[in-house]
């Protein structure tokens, strides 16, 4: 008689990815003492050893590790089976939450949930900003269904999907004296006032990993301005507070005469946006659809 199932299936690819029970215990809702119990289950079930345990915590046993491919393509069996049996004509209805950093949080996703919720108005759509590295942590915790981000994540929990294209350029004042430039050089930076974002920034650390890839670096720099979101690094820029790196997008609606976009002779700074969602859990209805629709605008 068949005693395995699929929250047991799941629990057990918890506790491989998280590599301890008491870690996935948390990530599953489950209580320590009940992740135990399916794991004994399991290798009682299957009469073999699946997991090693190790002072630092769990690691697959050679049976483990087939368990695992196993339950993986079982739990994304499972997901496309409830996607299959779902009635399509049912229409959409709850609360689709969104977290995404400033970028496409500001410039890509306010579209697609507006053109989102014109095909489906009985759903309400939750938009919070934060910059990437919060926006990562927030998924990793579950809090959000959906995720969207400046730079790719490599954490093997979270699949990173490229949806649109950026480039960051530097903004400076519409009086500045490299306002009628099309680009600068670096040595040309030197002395000047860069307005900074903050260090969990996608946009500011896309800049420096770009210019250390090159062997380069900005020269010493007045940076006694840090500032939290794009919006603010332009309006600081158009009152002359200095120059700083944003996305083109965001001036594409700014008075060009008040604050121009230049670029670095050196590098380009053209990047992929990331819708981000975790890699191997079904997705509710509302969220599968919105992927959805976010893969067919672009």
């Amino acid at each position: 008689m068949w005693g395995m199932n699929i929250a047991q299936l799941a629990t057990f690819v918890a506790v491989i990815e998280t590599g301890s029970l008491t870690s996935a215990a948390q990530r599953t809702d489950v209580t320590q003492p009940g992740v135990t119990r399916q794991m004994q289950r399991l290798e009682a079930e299957l009469g073999v050893a699946l997991l090693e345990r190790l002072p630092t915590g769990v690691r697959p046993t050679p049976e483990g590790e087939r368990l695992l491919a196993f339950a993986r393509d079982s739990l994304n069996g499972y997901g496309e089976l409830l996607a299959a049996i779902q009635d399509p004509s049912t229409p959409l209805e709850g609360r689709l939450r969104i977290i995404a950093s400033t970028t496409p949080g500001e410039y890509l996703v306010p579209e697609l949930a507006t053109n989102f919720s014109k095909r489906h108005p009985a759903v309400t759509t939750e938009v919070f900003v934060a910059d990437t590295t919060v926006v990562i942590e927030e998924m990793l915790e579950r809090r959000w269904d959906i995720g969207f981000v400046g730079r790719p994540t490599d954490h093997k929990r979270l699949a990173c999907t490229a949806v649109a294209t950026d480039e960051i350029v530097l903004a400076v004042p519409g009086n500045h004296a490299f306002a009628s430039r099309k680009e600068v050089t670096l040595p040309d930076l030197k002395g000047v006032r860069i307005i900074e974002r903050e260090g969990g920034s996608g946009t500011w650390m896309t800049v420096q990993d770009e210019l250390e890839r090159l062997g380069l670096r900005i020269p010493p720099y007045d940076s006694s301005m840090v500032l939290g979101s794009t919006q603010a690094i332009v309006s600081a820029v158009d009152a002359g507070l200095g120059v700083g790196f944003v996305t083109r997008r965001a001036l594409e609606r700014h008075d060009s005469s008040r604050v121009a976009e230049i670029r670095l002779a050196e590098a380009s700074f053209t990047r992929n946006l990331y819708m981000v969602h975790e890699r191997g859990r079904p997705l509710p209805r509302i969220v599968r659809s919105f992927r959805d629709h976010v893969l067919e605008a672009q």
